[in-house]
């Protein structure tokens, strides 16, 4: 069930908004390349597979590591200050950004590139290498190593495309869906996380808990708890684009589950990291193409980027502005709204 609540006055109003229950594909790691691109191709995969037979991901480690972030906002800082193109640690609620539409979650955003520069900016913050989120962080390393290079070489022979092998950059997300405050009404109507597809080639995501709603058939369903050692594999824009369709990138979202107060999961993304690699649509004979040629990676991000940063709470003062600038210009409100402008040939219905 998904509660959807509305305050008017005095009187709050939960709407509860029913969805079935969806099963994905199940698939083994151990299987080879060309048996996954094969899984991943296949009509039954519809855009999500259950990935099983994965080490297990280190939840109680990333939920104590948010435990102390939580209590250092000093070593925050420090994270956010030594890796200056994005933000490391985002907690919006805290820091008196959050709001009806953001999502209500703490994240930690880590990556081989990220974690070079900070300990390059900051050689002093050993909290990278300690405890928790050490162990959590070579968890992430022996995963990028072990597994997601595997999926890369599987998900470029379903595509079709050696782009994806050429520029797969990682990228480590930890999420913290801590308890409601229910005496703030903000927190009390917040979404866990939004409506949205993600914008890369692949994601990984293992979640410590039901939750997890996936839009098939123009149907939100939920998605049943997943055993340790299974992950949702999911395909982002650059996948769907590349595909011409063929491997859609599936509208999700995190909602509460009765009974759950908190809900943690640990995320490999992979994506382009190169503004100029191309995302080619791979238009094989009999097809209809769905989308233009000539558009790059780091085009379809920079327009993309302020729409998930407006989500999640993280839009600087200058970004906000541009972004509602954007908006009164393009009427581009979301993700899809970016791909429907830049990318569509006779504007097709998104997947």
């Amino acid at each position: 069930k998904n509660k959807h609540i509305i305050s008017h006055r005095s009187t709050l109003f939960i709407f509860i908004e029913l969805s079935s229950m969806f099963t994905p594909r199940s698939i083994s790691a151990k299987l080879s390349e060309a048996e996954i691109a094969q899984a991943i191709d296949s009509p039954e995969g519809k855009g999500i597979l259950l990935l099983i037979d994965l080490p297990k991901a280190p939840i109680s480690e990333i939920q104590a590591a948010f435990d102390g972030l939580a209590k250092r906002p000093d070593l925050t800082s420090r994270l956010n200050n030594a890796y200056a193109k994005n933000m490391v640690y985002k907690d919006s609620f805290s820091t008196g950004n959050g709001g009806p539409k953001v999502d209500m979650k703490r994240v930690l955003d880590l990556s081989p590139e990220r974690l070079e520069e900070i300990k390059r900016n900051d050689p002093d913050l050993s909290l990278l290498q300690e405890d928790a989120l050490g162990a959590t962080l070579r968890y992430w390393d022996n995963l990028r190593t072990n597994v997601a290079s595997k999926l890369v070489h599987a998900v470029a022979d379903a595509v079709g495309s050696q782009d994806i092998v050429k520029d797969a950059a990682f990228n480590y997300r930890m999420v913290d869906y801590y308890e409601r405050n229910q005496n703030d009404c903000d927190c009390v109507i917040a979404p866990r996380c939004g409506d949205h597809r993600d914008f890369g080639s692949f994601t990984l995501i293992f979640p410590s808990a039901a939750g997890f709603q996936v839009k098939v058939d123009k149907e939100w369903k939920d998605l049943p708890a997943v055993q340790e050692g299974t992950a949702i594999l999911l395909f982002g824009w650059c996948t769907q684009i590349r595909s011409n369709g063929r491997i859609p990138a599936l509208l999700h979202r995190v909602t509460d589950v009765k009974g759950v107060s908190r809900r943690t999961s640990a995320v490999l993304f992979c994506a382009p990291k190169l503004a100029d690699t191309p995302l080619e649509p791979q238009v094989r004979d009999g097809e209809e193409r769905v989308y233009i040629s000539g558009i790059k990676a780091g085009q379809l991000r920079g327009k993309m980027a302020r729409k998930w940063q407006k989500r999640e709470g993280t839009l600087t003062a200058e970004n906000k502005i541009l972004e509602e600038k954007e908006i009164l210009a393009t009427n581009m409100l979301t993700q899809d709204d970016v791909v429907s402008t830049m990318m569509r040939k006779n504007r097709v219905t998104a997947m």
